[in-house]
């Protein structure tokens, strides 16, 4: 017989790959910015997201005929993400009222239970939506995915700074993907461990994402010829790095193709040689943080320059927003859908 807690749990995975089903999200990966778009589900189900500066709570449900979430704008992009996943959840599955406080990150995990504090069938019905929340932002196919884009094998799922860029590509929090990578059988238990005693914070340092650059709050991006013609949702405050491989010794550099976007600042640019290694590649490095608003591309091509014609060329389509505030954007794009509609008829 399988218990009530695994019962729930099952339930709110199965409701998650239907709702995916739905809102053909796997159909539809490219035009969400290779990611599962939460928001977007929320306001195609009629359910408005607001963005408020919630004390103490990550975000809440409230039922009714208009039924209506809220989500804290005091939580970095990837916590409002698992926390509107998380409302969305009791949205579909029809659930009471719910204010869900940091306990809603520390239960998803699996293998952690919280106290029962309002009784057994507020707690499962946590449950659900917990289990709905991580199968609807990382499904297996998603992270299949990612990986299938850059290569990356389940060993270079074990290190920490390809498990930061994967998160960050799944629109998931670092520690939310790790313990997907898990459930998936990606990882084992033992390199789930060892990955949940690295911060976030210590993988920004190393990329360069720290203090003078760009808040450790904020994301960083490392852009490789993996993500080529990838249309990349960001945050302003985010910072970019573009690493590519170039054949230095043949006369081929990496070299922009168009000027640098007027939304973000370019704060370094360098090229690394593997020591000891004559002929051996170098990487061309270029750091950008997200400094506006607005939408732009970095173009480079591998070329020698004294020939017009390139080894190859890679663009990074870029989408800079604002941190949200008020009614979601997503709402607000679907009701000026609406008025348009009305107005034809």
């Amino acid at each position: 017989m399988i218990d009530p807690i695994r019962r729930s749990r099952l339930r709110g995975a199965a409701a998650a790959e239907k709702i995916q089903k739905v809102l053909e999200v796997r159909q539809r990966l490219t035009s969400t910015h290779e990611r599962v778009d939460v928001f977007d589900a929320l306001a195609w189900l009629d359910v408005r997201v607001i963005f408020k500066p919630l004390d103490g709570l990550l975000g809440a449900y409230i039922r009714g005929e208009q039924p209506g979430v809220m989500i804290s704008t005091r939580r970095p992009l990837s916590v409002q993400r698992f926390t509107a996943a998380h409302e969305l959840g009791h949205a579909v599955m029809n659930h009471e009222p719910s204010l869900d406080s940091p306990t809603v990150l520390r239960r998803a995990a699996y293998s952690q239970k919280s106290p029962k504090v309002s009784g057994f069938a507020s707690y499962l019905q946590e449950i659900e939506a917990d289990a709905f929340a991580g199968t609807f932002l990382l499904p297996n196919w998603l992270i299949t995915y990612h990986a299938w884009k850059h290569g990356w094998s389940r060993s270079d799922l074990t290190s920490e700074d390809i498990l930061y860029q994967l998160a960050l590509r799944c629109g998931a929090s670092y520690q939310a993907t790790v313990w997907a990578l898990e459930r998936n059988n990606f990882i084992s238990d033992t390199a789930r461990t060892q990955l949940l005693n690295v911060e976030p914070k210590q993988i920004k340092q190393r990329i360069g994402h720290v203090r003078g650059a760009a808040e450790t709050r904020y994301d960083a991006w490392v852009l490789n010829e993996g993500d080529d013609k990838a249309d990349i949702a960001i945050t302003v405050g985010d910072t970019v790095t573009v690493d590519l491989s170039q054949q230095a010794s043949a006369g081929y550099l990496w070299i922009p193709k168009a000027p640098t976007p007027a939304s973000l600042t370019e704060l370094d640019s360098s090229v690394s040689v593997a020591p000891d290694l004559v002929g051996a590649p170098s990487t061309r490095r270029a750091f950008y943080r997200a400094d506006n608003q607005g939408f732009g591309s970095l173009r480079f091509e591998h070329k020698r320059q004294w020939e017009r014609n390139s080894l190859g060329e890679v663009a990074f389509n870029l989408s800079i927003m604002e941190p949200e505030h008020g009614l979601s954007r997503a709402n607000r794009i679907r009701q000026r859908q609406s008025r348009k509609g009305v107005n034809a008829g």
